[in-house]
């Protein structure tokens, strides 16, 4: 069982996704009846998860690399880019 000591759920809302620092190495995708899910390999081991739940659109983020920063664009009405911005780790 994998350990992910940086988890964060996102609400409804556009969302790029950007990795932080370096990209990762290896990538895989699944997908459940209730959720798609991409798993991210790093060159150190380290993994982000991101999960888009079928049944609402919400994601949720899980990482044993690093913490999960959001740039909430989307709440913004005075911003020129209405997109919140996911920065991996």
């Amino acid at each position: 069982m994998e350990h992910f000591p940086y988890e964060l759920r996102l609400p409804l809302a556009p969302y790029r996704f950007v990795w932080r620092d370096e990209p990762a190495v290896a990538a895989e995708k699944n997908a459940t009846p209730a959720f798609t899910e991409e798993r991210y390999t790093h060159g150190d081991g380290t993994v982000v998860v991101v999960r888009a739940y079928n049944a609402d659109g919400s994601f949720h983020i899980l990482s044993n690399r690093g913490e999960i920063e959001v740039i909430d664009n989307a709440q913004n009405p005075a911003t020129p880019d209405p997109v919140s911005v996911v920065r991996l780790p």
